[in-house]
């Protein structure tokens, strides 16, 4: 059995009745917002048990996506900052401030440099479900059903406080002024995400073992 900081038997339910709902916020205030990044909410649900009370949206993340794509001028993430701080400050790094696009130390860094960028910037789970190792299970779930076509996901650890998430993840600092970055391309990032697939199906296991399901 996988070690877990709190018994099995505090679980609040079967994990494997939790499920995450995307829901992508567009503006539509005129053309200024064509180049709004995708604020996407990732909603942690849970289903009713029988005979609990336990049930509904038991945690959530939030991330944005710039798209590197005709909407954008050379400097995509000027608007960042009215949107989230906590988002300008994962992405402004890796943008060349003068010349626009990324920058030359992102472009040597990652994988696919040329794709979109996936940031990260705010993580919560309910206290009753935490303890067993559900944060980065879910978390790595959401990244990489955003992540298609990204060349990265940043995140900026010093304003988030997620740093033992994101580095159960995979992310990994990166050389100034990137900060941390998820390669989802690296050996590291897939490691990672079968390592939380694993530990997924392993706690799904074990609550059932203990609950006779």
């Amino acid at each position: 059995m996988e070690p877990y900081r709190r018994p099995i038997e505090e679980l609040p339910g079967d994990p494997g009745r939790l499920s995450l709902e995307y829901s992508l916020r567009e503006p539509l205030s005129g053309r200024d917002d064509v180049a709004a990044p995708d604020e996407w909410t990732v909603s942690v649900r849970v289903e009713r048990f029988r005979n609990r009370t336990v049930g509904g949206v038991v945690g959530s993340l939030t991330l944005y996506r710039l798209r590197q794509d005709e909407r954008f001028g050379p400097h995509p993430w000027e608007g960042a900052e009215q949107y989230d701080p906590e988002f300008f400050l994962a992405v402004l790094g890796c943008y060349d401030l003068g010349r626009g696009g990324y920058r030359r130390e992102f472009r040597d860094t990652v994988t696919s440099p040329d794709g979109d960028l996936l940031a990260l910037t705010h993580a919560r789970l309910d206290p009753e479900w935490r303890g067993f190792g559900l944060g980065p299970v879910l978390a790595s779930q959401a990244l990489w059903t955003l992540a298609g076509g990204c060349g990265a996901v940043a995140v900026d650890l010093r304003e988030t406080g997620l740093t033992a998430l994101c580095e159960s993840l995979g992310f990994r600092r990166r050389p100034r002024p990137l900060g941390h970055l998820l390669d989802p391309a690296s050996e590291v990032a897939r490691d990672a995400r079968e390592e939380q697939r694993r530990r997924y199906d392993a706690l799904v296991d074990a609550w059932r073992a203990v609950h006779g399901g």
